[in-house]
Order: structure tokens, then sequence, then C-alpha cells
């Protein structure tokens, strides 16, 4: 529940994603009318396209600019280069403010970045510490992790270019380079989400022993990495040539590229049934152990920390709406990068919390409550099935060793505060599965 708690404070950011808009703006400077206009200078009955043709403007153009006989005459006549120097001096003229949201787009990329960096420390000391490794786990939270802190530096990089602000408020190679970090940090959020999310999945393998359902897992961790890679490379060549992914908005080069919103969409819907099929996963598992239904409900919660990470997945779906309709791309790709960060680094957290967890709880086991021990402890009824858990914490009687079995009990206990529910990691070593047929023989 502290967690809870903690993603509730969390929480406190998001009305910054929405709110983001009201910034320290600087004025703008005035540029030369497009020879391009002149050609829409008949169009509708206001006077603006007149002056246009006489290298005029006036803030009254603002309304005529917005009629759809203009836009068509503009997407006609002009190219975009031309259609955003026209924007800007209407913008001049009415000395409208700059808009720019960088500022509250980095604070908010540093404050996750920031908890995530934190929490993959503290997962590896606690490894550390404990002597628990895990190559595949381990190996798969570094790179994932290594792909986030690309990520987070690609984001930086944008806000100071020129991410969060109007096209036309910007030079071309600014938009350009802004536009490239852009399909850089595409790239590499789709491998690191990925792999925070397969991270999960390698959880359950170290915790769960029955084979049907680890090939369940299996297949699951197969599927997912394979959508990941499908995507990641999808990204890549998006367009043909790659460098038209971020030149084609001036209108100005050669190429042609699939539906980059398609693609952003099936992404992010695969990435979200893998979720509700991953917190789904160790329901039929614990809801078999010998304790009462409110426990197994506290431990159900202990295992669906994953629901943040599809939840930041939803919200980010939202924003890919404007991802997929806008014509003002450094302005609106804002949203979709920041919900990117927030779930990659929420997912981060999610994924280092029962190891962070049983590092406090060894730090400050009776705060926590833990019955954590360095010894070997075994409780429940001994029979035919007995099962090894993985984890290495407790909490409200659920108790967690570094070396424990959970047996069945064939017949319900008595004292359910003395019952634990005990999560040990399982080693995928042959001596280790040796040992555990051996201890299931006696």
């Amino acid at each position: 529940m502290k967690w809870a708690t903690f993603f509730a404070g969390c929480a406190l950011f998001a009305p910054m994603v929405a709110g983001a808009m009201q910034t320290e703006l600087t004025p703008r400077q005035s540029v030369d009318i497009p020879v391009c206009m002149k050609q829409c200078e008949d169009v509708g009955s206001s006077t603006c396209f007149q002056q246009f043709g006489q290298g005029k403007i006036t803030c009254e153009c603002r309304a005529a600019l917005d009629s759809s006989a203009a836009q068509a005459c503009l997407q006609k006549s002009c190219k975009p280069k031309d259609i955003f120097t026209t924007l800007n001096a209407v913008a001049s003229a009415c000395n409208e403010p700059l808009r720019d949201k960088g500022t509250s787009y980095r604070t908010i990329c540093i404050v996750f970045f920031t908890l995530a960096s934190i929490a993959v420390v503290g997962r590896f000391a606690t490894h550390f510490t404990v002597g628990r490794t895990n190559l595949l786990d381990n190996a798969n939270i570094g790179l994932g992790y290594l792909l986030n802190v690309v990520l987070f530096a690609c984001c930086m990089k944008m806000s100071y270019l020129g991410l969060g602000r109007d096209m036309w408020t910007l030079e071309d190679d600014t938009i350009t380079t802004t536009l490239l970090y852009f399909w850089v940090s595409e790239y590499v959020y789709f491998g690191s989400i990925g792999l925070i999310k397969t991270s999960f999945l390698i959880f359950f393998l170290q915790i769960f022993p029955l084979k049907s359902f680890r090939r369940i897992v299996w297949i699951c961790i197969t599927v997912n990495l394979t959508a990941t890679f499908a995507c990641a490379i999808a990204a890549v060549f998006v367009c043909s040539p790659i460098t038209f992914a971020w030149t084609q908005w001036d209108g100005e080069h050669q190429g042609k590229c699939v539906s980059n919103n398609d693609l952003a969409f099936a992404h992010a819907g695969i990435g979200i049934v893998m979720d509700f099929i991953t917190l789904a996963l160790p329901i039929s598992q614990i809801w078999n152990l010998h304790m009462s239904s409110k426990k197994k409900i506290g431990v159900l919660l202990m295992f669906s920390v994953g629901a943040f990470v599809t939840i930041v997945s939803i919200l980010r779906l939202r924003s890919l709406v404007h991802f997929a309709k806008t014509q003002n791309m450094t302005w609106d790709y804002l949203e979709a990068s920041l919900w990117s960060v927030i779930e990659t680094e929420v997912g981060l957290i999610c994924a280092c919390m029962p190891s962070i967890r049983l590092g406090l709880a060894r730090l400050f086991p009776k705060i926590l409550g833990s019955s954590v021990n360095s010894n070997s402890k075994q409780t429940g009824a001994n029979n035919s099935h007995g099962n090894t858990l993985g984890t290495n914490w407790s909490v409200n009687g659920i108790g967690v060793t570094t070396s424990v079995r959970v047996s069945h009990a064939m017949r319900p206990q008595t004292n359910d505060h003395a019952s634990f529910v005990q999560l040990v990691e399982i080693d995928a070593d042959q001596k280790s599965a040796k040992s555990n047929k051996s201890d299931d023989a006696k």
C-alpha cells in the first residue's frame, strides 16, 4: 500500500502534462510575406488576402486564414515552409506570444527518470547484497534501462531544440533535427518498454514452478519480444528512404512512408493486451494456495503493480489521437513523447519494486513488519504437492524467505497467521532442479 501512495503522489504530475501550455513566452520577430500568397488574394471577401498580394499583413488575417477556403489555397499554392512563414507573420502582426512547453516537459521527464534510476540502483544493490543473481533477469532489466537512458537523452535534446513549440516559430534545420531525434526516440521506446514488460514475465518464472504455467509464461515472453522486435524494425523502415521520416515535412524531398500512425496504434494496442494478460497470469496460481481469501487478495494486489504501467499505456493511447492528425508536429508530438517517457519510467519502477521491498525489509524490519532472514525456513504441511515460490519479503503474515518451499496442505491450516506464502527464486541450473525433485520425494 505504501507503493500505492507513492504512485498517487506521482499522479500529481499528470495535470502538468495537460496544463503545460502555461509557460513564460517570448515575442516573435516579423517575417516577409511569401510570394506564393499572392495567388490567394482573391479567396474570400476579406481584404486580408489582397494585402498578401501587396506584401502586407494585419491581425485581421487571423480569422481569414482559419477559413477552409484559405487553408485549401495555402495547401495548393504554397510549400510548407511558405505556409509556416505566413503563419509566423500573422502571429507577429497579432503580437501572439510564443507557445513553449519545453520547460514543463523537461521537469516531468527529469523527475520520473530520477525515480526510475533510483529504483534500478536499489534493485541491483539489493541483489548484490543478498547474493541473488539471475542472469536473464539482470541482463533484461539492465538493457531496458540503458535504452531508457538513450530515450531520456533524446527527449532532453528535443526539448531544447523545438519540441513543444509551434513549427512556424522554428528554423528549418531545427525542425528537421527535432524530428530526427523524435524518430530515434520512437525506435528506442519500442525496445525499452518491450524489455521492461518482459521483466514482469521473467519474475513469474522465478516464482511459479508449475510446468504448464511456465510454458504459458514463455509463450507470452516470445510473443512480447517478437512484437517488440517487429515494431522496432517497422519504426526504422517506416519511410523509404529512411531519412524521409524526418525530412518529408518540408515537401521538398522525394520518398514514401507507410502510416506511422497505424504503427503507433498497433504497438499501443498489442502492449495493452499483453499488459492485461500479464496481470491475469498469477491469479490461478495464487488462488490455489491454502490461505484465506483476504490474504490471497493481498498477494494478488502485490503482483498487480504492473497495473500502473497499463494505466499509463492507456493514457498514452489517448495522446496518439493528436499524434495521428497533427500538421504541427513539434507541438503535438510532445504529449505522445511525454507519456512514452512516463510509461517506461513507471515500468522500470514497478519491475524493481519486489527487490526494493526486500532491501527495505532488511534495512527496516520493524517498520515494514518483515520476517525476512537469511536462513532457510520451511512451513506448512508437507505433502506430495510441495512447490517453491520466489521473492523474499513478507507483510501481514505473508512470509517470504530466501530459500523456502511452499507446501500445499491437504487440509486447511487452523492458524492463518502462522501460514506463509514463501516466494523463493527458482534456480534454473541442473543441480537445483535435482535438489527440488529430491525434496519432493521425501
